[in-house]
């Protein structure tokens, strides 16, 4: 009888990896808005094996010996409560959390026509510059970011991330970056190491820096006046990347910062206070 018991717990046990186990938090602690990063608390195996959703890699931290998923809340998630399914190879774990109201202000800005209407050709040249900026953002490596970022340049703060823009009178896409207005003889650096794995002249971008820190952390840098690094080059934190510019879809001499995890913007301010 003992046998026959101890059969059936292995057999349990085995049924339960097999076809995957859902494990849920207790309770539902993660508070959060849109745009920003929840840091879900895992186990160091967790963290070993790593989670991926919906085929996606999630970056995973250890910090002051705990381990994390890290997690960036897209900017489009609707109100209210939600869960997430990540899985690895022996597991499928759940984790929910609350996306909390916020009154994300206007911005309305007056800029160039064609880049509000523009022109057939310029439509098809708008479509190239995007499939070869989505490949770059689909990629993953494996190295663990440092995402106790600097500030990438001085100057004042002109915009912030969520904003709802109106482009001559006609509300665009939301502000999905970090505006710092300078110089155009101002330093842009890198917030933190990592590779450059993109460098351009695009039509709503101007010139621009895309760097990966690893782990599916991205920073991409717009309107820049000139580029001091190429494609392939590794930084370090405060390296020297390129000078505040006014290219592309610009009104004035600026940063715009953008920030990537998991494939979807989250708020670069987050990042200068870790």
């Amino acid at each position: 009888m003992q046998n026959y018991y101890l059969k059936l717990i292995i057999f349990v046990l085995l049924s339960a990896y097999q076809f995957h186990i859902y494990a849920e938090p207790a309770n539902e602690k993660y508070k959060t808005y849109k745009g920003d990063i929840i840091f879900f608390e895992i186990s160091k195996k967790e963290y070993e094996l790593g989670y991926k959703l919906n085929n996606i890699s999630l970056l995973v931290l250890k910090k002051e010996n705990k381990h994390y998923l890290v997690y960036g809340v897209p900017y489009h998630t609707a109100v209210g409560k939600h869960e997430i399914l990540v899985k690895n190879t022996l597991s499928n774990k759940k984790f929910k959390f609350t996306v909390l109201e916020k009154d994300f202000n206007k911005q309305f800005i007056r800029i160039k026509k064609k880049y509000t209407s523009p022109s057939d050709e310029q439509i098809i040249r708008i479509s190239k510059e995007k499939n070869i900026i989505g490949k770059y953002r689909n990629l993953w490596t494996n190295n663990k970011p440092d995402i106790k970022f600097i500030k990438p340049a001085d100057g004042v703060v002109t915009g912030v991330f969520g904003t709802r823009r109106f482009y001559n009178g006609i509300e665009g896409n939301y502000h999905n970056g970090y505006d710092i207005a300078g110089r155009e003889t101002d330093y842009v650096l890198a917030p933190s190491h990592g590779e450059v794995i993109l460098v351009g002249d695009f039509f709503y971008n101007g010139k621009f820096v895309y760097i990966n820190h690893g782990s599916g952390l991205k920073s991409i840098f717009l309107h820049l006046s000139k580029i001091h690094v190429k494609q392939g080059d590794t930084v370090s934190k405060g390296h020297v990347i390129g000078q505040i510019g006014s290219t592309g879809a610009s009104t004035g001499p600026h940063l715009h910062w953008s920030v990537t995890l998991n494939q979807t913007y989250v708020n670069p301010e987050l990042f200068l206070h870790y």
